[in-house]
């Protein structure tokens, strides 16, 4: 189980970049795979990429790449696909049937749980903008598909060859398109804006937070009420994933949150799942602390209620950590 905490460290290190986007973390690519740029039209995070643009780039990065596969999970209410990416090493696809099982039997405790969490890679489900307007998570997936789809330094093929990615690049893919046409109808020719009270960081009614049906999928995990959290659920409990990061966006003139949470702490999250947090705060923290990052946590975000993103699968064993990233909104901002 240690050895992923190498993926959520992979997204936040920040290196040089070589040429294949801003956020290139290898020094070395597969050239068959195609670099965002070439089906985007931009570099990743220069703008906000709309549905269309997500299905189509992991489209072709499956087509190009023997290390992904693609699964609809559910169709939204104004017609948009729920996509997971799985991303794996080769060896790893060629046994994906065998992993599931390995992992129902081990999330059920049976006789053969023991032998089977030998043998088994560590899961982990990455996800996305459950909140629309919180953009840059579905930049971030997109970047992360690209590494581990190309990358051919030895980190990212330690990763694939001991995990499997779970990638759910956009967790509210209509609430996300509302803001992505907003923010491009209200994009400066002049260039970012600073001005807090500019239209660009508003939004029509009733804003892209919420889904079609203006709820908070944030809060839908308990009761299942929509289609994009049923196909979810039904998705994750074919996985058992044994991580589960839930990506968000907070206020402009905040840092950067990650677990442990607040308390309250439900009573219900095992006393393992809290010392994990610990392990991967540690992990986490030095390397922001390399960077000169600034961070927090333990504040502000808890983990009490049970239809939160990670809280649910917490419920099913998974290690569920929420990140938060402060926001710029759609470009510059003027900070206190």
């Amino acid at each position: 189980m240690n050895r992923s905490r190498v993926l959520v460290l992979t997204a936040l290190l920040a290196a040089p970049a070589y040429a294949q986007h801003p956020f290139a973390v290898s020094t070395g690519y597969d050239p068959t795979v195609p670099v965002p740029r070439t089906v985007l039209g931009y570099e990743v995070g220069d703008r906000f990429t709309p549905h269309h643009l997500l299905m189509s780039y992991a489209g072709k990065v499956a087509a190009a790449s023997r290390r992904v596969r693609l699964d609809t999970m559910a169709v939204t209410a104004e017609g948009r696909e729920a996509l997971l990416a799985i991303v794996t090493s080769e060896a790893n696809q060629a046994r994906l049937d065998a992993i599931r099982q390995d992992a129902a039997m081990v999330a059920s405790g049976g006789s053969g749980a023991d032998a089977a969490a030998a043998r088994l890679p560590a899961i982990v489900w990455l996800a996305y903008s459950v909140h629309g307007n919180e953009a840059s998570g579905v930049e971030a997936a997109i970047a992360m598909l690209y590494q581990l789809a190309a990358g051919t330094d030895p980190e990212t093929r330690m990763i694939l060859d001991s995990t499997v990615v779970l990638i759910e690049a956009v967790q509210n893919p209509d609430g996300h398109e509302r803001h992505v046409q907003d923010v491009l109808r209200r994009r400066s020719p002049l260039g970012p804006v600073s001005a807090p009270g500019a239209l660009v960081y508003g939004s029509n009614w009733p804003g892209a937070r919420t889904s079609h049906w203006h709820f908070d999928l944030n809060r839908d995990w308990f009761i299942q009420s929509h289609p994009e959290t049923r196909g979810r659920t039904s998705t994750f409990l074919g996985w058992w994933p044994h991580v589960a990061v839930d990506l968000h966006e907070m206020g402009s003139n905040s840092t950067y949150f990650f677990a442990p949470p607040m308390e309250p702490v439900n009573k219900n999250v095992p006393a393992s799942i809290q010392a994990w947090w610990d392990i991967y705060a540690e992990a986490n923290g030095r390397a922001f602390d390399a960077h000169g990052w600034s961070f927090f946590r333990r504040e502000g975000y808890d983990e009490f209620y049970p239809g939160y993103g990670v809280s649910w699968p917490i419920l099913t064993g998974a290690v569920g950590m929420t990140f938060e990233q402060a926001s710029s909104g759609a470009g510059a901002v003027r900070t206190t």
